[in-house]
């Protein structure tokens, strides 16, 4: 495990920019710092499904890693020349639900790593899931619910979408805590997970072909 890695599983800001920018004058690759923070917050992962870390260090956790993607960003689309996204994916925590944790980590790295995001936000109506996917056609929509009461308005907005859009323009994923409840298939979703890391893989496999 990298520096900027260990700084990030160990919740430690000041040492993590530092990391970052010691990596950068080093000449390291922009990408290979990412996936090192991406390690680092694997480990936070480990140590919350431990219960030795709670949710507020996973609020933390999602903070200094914005602070360092905004540190990382401008140097990956220099050193990369980007004039256009690897792909684009539309996300969202469903109607009825305010939780933004697992969201913004998985948005931060989406676009860390190149892809174009559209996030809508908490609370979101299936009408808005549907009238943003047909303007800017994403290759996946992400969905995000924690609530248990949650469950309906992630179905309602897979049905909303689909029958409104094309169904296969794009794929499905849902992360958070009614994962462990219902199967991705009564969701009538691509795939459900409730790790950051693991939904992030899926995403990039699908939009570069893999499924």
């Amino acid at each position: 495990m990298g520096r900027v890695a260990e700084a990030m599983a160990a919740l430690d800001k000041d040492r993590l920019l530092k990391a970052v920018e010691e990596d950068l004058a080093a000449e390291k690759d922009p990408i290979e710092i990412v996936e090192d923070a991406r390690i680092g917050l694997e480990r936070i992962g480990l140590e919350f499904e431990k219960g030795n870390y709670f949710l507020m260090e996973l609020m933390w956790a999602s903070q200094i890693f914005k602070d360092a993607a905004q540190i990382l960003n401008p140097k990956i689309e220099q050193k990369s020349g980007l004039t256009k996204s690897k792909g684009r994916v539309l996300m969202g925590t469903v109607k009825g639900d305010i939780h933004d944790l697992g969201k913004s980590i998985v948005r931060n790295l989406l676009e860390c790593s190149g892809y174009e995001v559209v996030d809508l936000g908490v609370d979101v109506p299936p009408e808005a899931f549907a009238e943003k996917a047909e303007d800017f056609k994403p290759q996946v929509i992400g969905l995000s619910a924690l609530l248990t009461a949650a469950v309906g308005q992630a179905k309602i907005t897979v049905e909303d979408v689909k029958k409104k859009c094309h169904e296969d323009d794009f794929r499905f994923i849902i992360g958070g805590g009614v994962v462990g409840e219902v199967s991705a298939e009564e969701l009538g979703v691509d795939f459900a997970t409730t790790n950051a890391n693991e939904g992030i893989r899926r995403i990039e496999k699908w939009i570069v072909g893999e499924r």
